[in-house]
């Protein structure tokens, strides 16, 4: 294929290295623009500015995105609440997490922490069970630390919530004491998702046109792979039953900030851990990395490989120090007390008792044929409204007043 010079037509042998290689968006392609000759670049600038700069954001935002997820991976890992016991795939679309009894293990025991490979030796199934029923607390802990990553890229920034249709994988958590959320009504339950939705202001492009995305950090506990980010547009028609429209991003965060805690044992032994402190170390962590922009933009990919691992090392570190910094709370040493030992292991014992009652050694007990019958219902249920007519709302739901956007109104509709 001959490319021919954007200025003048003749052949081109130059290539913009600004938005070269920027990624596709619905039915842009994004071709790269070649020029014959430097003057010819230069005569054709002002004609090519505000492509290439829209293509260049786009460039960005998907480096981002791919941070953030990252990001959200090592935030999970190191929040992460349940001893796991086994990750059992029963089927192409069921998935079953069966945590254990917490028990102490040593320092800080009190977070499983689970390394990569852990969990599960699948890859896709490790990242479902760290994800699932986890949506609004991704939105929560990183919402403030996607605003720091994308404030100079993407103006528009928003909570939106959606219920989930059309999902590859169901998933089942079965706590420690072998109860599971599978009563009957839960056939006609829909599934509340939460996303971060994001658009760009670009001059001269009306604002129905703007290039608007999804970032969707828990994709994985649908069964959806290496997804974080994809056209608004594209999301609603494939993944979205009902969008009920976009929020001021950290209303989440301000509904649950009270509510953000976890209770590990019973019988007076209670250990409460407050996730919050963990979305504050990351923004602070975020906030401390400076120059956000001249990362994205960073034109040597080995250059910018390097930047984005010292900086998943050093909010690693950051997160580690805060979680060793716990071993001075009073619940972390009631927790790892003699009497707290002595207690959690009589917990421990009797729960056992009623798990394998329930489900048996190898997780196929009594209680497993009738959670199963449920959630083939539900599956079969979540197809048939597939089906059904849609009601997806296109349009932007709210007002913009007293935030920092600068650009046009969005329509209320």
């Amino acid at each position: 294929m001959i490319n021919t010079c954007a200025s003048c037509g003749k052949v081109g042998r130059l290539v913009c290295v600004g938005c070269i290689k920027a990624p596709a968006y619905l039915d842009d392609t994004a071709p790269a623009t070649y020029y014959c000759d430097a003057a010819c670049q230069k005569a054709h600038w002002a004609e090519h500015k505000d492509r290439c700069k829209l293509l260049q954001r786009r460039k960005m935002l998907h480096r981002a995105a791919k941070v953030i997820q990252d990001l959200y991976y090592i935030l999970l890992r190191k929040s992460f609440r349940h001893s796991v016991e086994k990750v059992d795939r029963v089927d192409e679309n069921t998935i079953f997490v069966h945590t254990a009894t917490p028990d102490v293990r040593g320092k800080n025991s009190i977070l499983p922490d689970p390394r990569p490979g852990s969990l599960s030796s699948n890859r896709a199934d490790e990242l479902a069970a760290l994800t699932m029923n986890g949506c609004g607390n991704s939105v929560a802990m990183m919402g403030p630390s996607i605003q720091i990553m994308l404030k100079d890229i993407m103006p528009l920034i928003y909570e939106s919530q959606t219920i989930a249709l059309n999902r590859k994988l169901w998933g089942v958590l079965v706590t420690f004491d072998g109860w599971a959320d599978m009563k009957s009504d839960m056939v006609d339950k829909v599934d509340v998702h939460e996303v971060i939705f994001v658009m760009m202001h670009s001059p001269g492009i009306p604002i129905q046109d703007q290039e608007r995305y999804v970032i969707d950090l828990t994709h994985a506990q649908y069964g959806h792979h290496d997804e974080t980010l994809m056209p608004w547009k594209t999301y609603v028609e494939t993944r979205v039953h009902t969008n009920s429209g976009h929020r001021p991003l950290g209303w989440t965060r301000e509904k649950t900030k009270n509510l953000m805690f976890e209770e590990l044992g019973e019988d007076g032994l209670m250990l409460q851990i407050i996730v919050g402190h963990f979305e504050e170390v990351m923004t602070k962590a975020v906030r401390d990395i400076p120059g956000w922009l001249k990362i994205w933009k960073e034109k040597d990919e080995t250059a910018y490989e390097r930047q984005v691992e010292q900086i998943l090392q050093q909010v690693t570190t950051r997160l580690d120090k805060f979680v060793a910094g716990k071993a001075d709370d009073v619940n972390y040493k009631l927790w790892t007390s003699a009497s707290g030992k002595r207690l959690m292991e009589a917990n421990a014992k009797r729960l056992r008792k009623q798990k394998l009652d329930l489900w048996g050694s190898d997780f196929r007990g009594p209680a497993f044929a009738p959670a199963m019958k449920l959630i083939k219902a539900r599956q079969a249920k979540e197809r048939e409204s597939w089906t059904e007519e849609k009601k997806v709302e296109m349009h932007l739901v709210h007002t913009l007043e007293g935030t920092d956007y600068k650009g046009p109104k969005p329509h209320t509709t």
